[in-house]
């Protein structure tokens, strides 16, 4: 019994210096914590946003996961890619609504994990502008957002099924073809092209 006493006292002793030091958090972390609260304060005193899911995904009408969801190859959803055409599109007319309606931020897919791009990238074909005129629609929604004084953020997936180099892995459409995942792949050369976009996301 004094045994078994010894060591429930011991586990209490331990698992209190593992919650102690847990609730400690290091000066490091104190401090870049402050500066991710102090980048983000207009954030939380914005309050009031959207966030916009806008692309080829919207053809089907079945959710910008439904590449994955139903399997789908690049080939069986091209038919989604051809028939985008966002004619309509008015990014002005978006603005001063979002604005009209109190909204103090807004958030647009610039490329989602389908790989197909929303502004004009100069590092693939797969993009709007191609069949839009030469339009460049995420250019469009930041010029606009921003005269109506609304802060902009763009969402950009680290996930592509479309680029030849992304791994059939996780949730990729193909993940059950097991000739497909025998294709070889050059993930240095994928991050390659990730990094490139999305410095041509923040320098353009």
């Amino acid at each position: 019994m004094k045994l078994r006493l010894f060591f429930c006292l011991a586990y209490l002793f331990c698992s209190a210096g593992v919650i102690t030091g847990q609730e400690t958090p290091s000066k490091e972390y104190t401090a870049k914590h402050q500066k991710v609260i102090e980048r983000t304060e207009w954030w939380r005193e914005a309050r009031y946003g959207m966030f916009i899911h806008f692309g080829a995904y919207a053809v089907p009408a079945r959710g910008e996961w439904v590449k994955s969801n139903e399997r789908l190859t690049t080939e069986q959803y091209q038919k989604y890619i051809d028939e985008f055409d966002p004619e309509d599109f008015d990014a002005k007319t978006w603005a001063k609504t979002a604005k009209a309606a109190g909204m103090k931020y807004a958030v647009l897919t610039a490329k989602h994990h389908d790989g197909f791009c929303m502004y004009d990238s100069k590092l693939t074909d797969y993009k709007l502008s191609k069949n839009f005129g030469g339009r460049d629609l995420v250019r469009e929604f930041l010029d606009a957002f921003r005269a109506e004084g609304i802060k902009v953020g763009l969402y950009y997936s680290i996930i592509d099924w479309h680029h030849p180099d992304y791994p059939n892995v996780g949730n990729h459409p193909q993940r059950d073809d097991k000739e497909f995942a025998k294709r070889p792949v050059n993930w240095n050369n994928y991050l390659k092209y990730m990094h490139a976009q999305v410095e041509e996301l923040v320098k353009n």
